[in-house]
């Protein structure tokens, strides 16, 4: 299993030995356990959760017009190191 190092403040890691040792487990499966769960909670997202059908077509080219704009916006301030990118 590969390895990953994260640095966590003194009390989160006293909270998460304290739950470890609680449950009778290790912290490193505590840690996985708990990356997990948050991983498959955000999958379990409703699909219509991100459904456009509910905008007008006048809303749908406004949100691509938006979209096109956004995206040049960032694109070019991951050009410049030496000025914020907004």
């Amino acid at each position: 299993m590969p390895n990953t190092s994260v640095h966590l403040p003194q009390a989160l890691l006293a909270s998460l030995d304290r739950i470890a040792a609680e449950r009778g487990t290790s912290r490193n499966r505590l840690i996985v356990e708990s990356c997990q769960r948050a991983v498959e909670e955000r999958s379990c997202w409703p699909p219509e959760l991100f459904s456009n059908d509910h905008l007008s077509d006048a809303e749908l080219r406004e949100l691509r017009e938006g979209e096109e704009d956004f995206l040049d916006t960032i694109e070019n301030a991951r050009q410049s190191r030496t000025r914020p990118p907004f």
